[in-house]
């Protein structure tokens, strides 16, 4: 397996080592996972702190949730909900943060404050300006296939609120991604987000990529997307992953008779154990970047499979006979 880097600012990543699991902290109101718990300045510092310490490698911030049925924050809202939290973190964590926004007035008001990497969940698909906005800083890229922008008459695609996108592809190329299998859907539809980037001076080894697990895609193409994950690798760029508390793991436990109601305790904490089943497997097929929303379940998850994946160079031990 080919070892890539991902560079931010004056920081370097290197692949095949240990799997980086990113916080998710939502400054939000209305997240489909959290319901607003960690709403306003103080309350989202906390919170990262909080992952951090836990065992977080780096910080993905929110201030517009993008769950089915949400509503468009306005840009002004969004930069004073997320704007204080970057600021207070970076005085207090050297770890790399991630500002969540597909809207190029907020990646700007978020690289001025300091953030290190922009997560668009269009891929530069859906502002125009987003790619040049990154283009002329020097923080990194995490690029996301967004079937709701590639497919949007799709049956899957009718809960999820607009991202913009209008004039990414012409006609005729939405059009092709209708009937496309989803993987060659992904690959296209990201190979036109490395072109965006590397028109703006963004080269891939500054770029992460996301196959966009959860938004509008059906149950079978979630799973599909995570069995070829690899698919992203081969296109030269380090892989960010999100899974955690994805709609498909809820039916995947509903269907089985196992109880996946985030409304109380037993459901919520099944819901992240069969998350953090993924993360076992994208941590083992070498994604360098898992976004999770909580570090008990994934941290131990993420352990144990890096330790079979990194099995050559890790410290071997011999054990002792257990004492009766």
């Amino acid at each position: 397996m080919k070892n890539l880097v991902c560079k931010y600012k004056d920081k370097v990543l290197e692949s095949g080592g240990e799997t980086i699991l990113c916080g998710i902290v939502n400054v939000t109101p209305d997240s489909f996972s959290d319901g607003g718990k960690w709403y306003g300045k103080d309350k989202a510092v906390n919170r990262a702190l909080e992952l951090i310490e836990a065992g977080a490698g780096m910080i993905d911030l929110g201030g517009e949730s993008t769950r089915p049925g949400s509503h468009y924050v306005e840009i002004q809202e969004e930069i004073e909900r997320v704007v204080p939290v970057i600021r207070e973190l970076k005085t207090r964590t050297d770890i790399p943060l991630s500002i969540d926004t597909w809207k190029a007035d907020v990646a700007e008001a978020a690289i001025e404050a300091g953030v290190d990497f922009v997560n668009d969940i269009t891929g530069f698909m859906g502002d125009p300006r987003m790619a040049e906005v990154v283009g002329k800083s020097d923080v990194g890229a995490i690029l996301m296939f967004n079937p709701k922008i590639a497919r949007p008459n799709h049956k899957s695609s009718a809960n999820f609120p607009s991202f913009g996108g209008e004039g990414a592809f012409t006609e005729e190329e939405l059009k092709s991604f209708e009937d496309m299998d989803v993987v060659e859907g992904m690959k296209k539809y990201l190979s036109k987000s490395l072109e965006r980037a590397e028109k703006n001076g963004i080269a891939r080894e500054r770029i992460m990529l996301d196959p966009g697990i959860g938004f509008a895609l059906t149950k079978k193409e979630n799973l599909k997307l995570i069995d070829k994950i690899d698919v992203l690798r081969e296109m030269g760029c380090f892989t960010f992953l999100g899974v955690s508390r994805k709609r498909f793991i809820t039916n995947i436990l509903s269907e089985n008779n196992i109880d996946a109601d985030g409304n109380n305790e037993e459901g919520f904490e099944n819901r992240d154990e069969a998350s953090a089943a993924l993360t076992t497997i994208g941590a083992y097929k070498g994604v360098e970047v898992l976004r999770v929303h909580t570090m008990k379940h994934h941290l131990l998850a993420k352990l144990v499979a890096d330790s079979v994946r990194l099995n050559q160079v890790i410290e071997d031990v011999s054990f002792k006979a257990y004492s009766l």
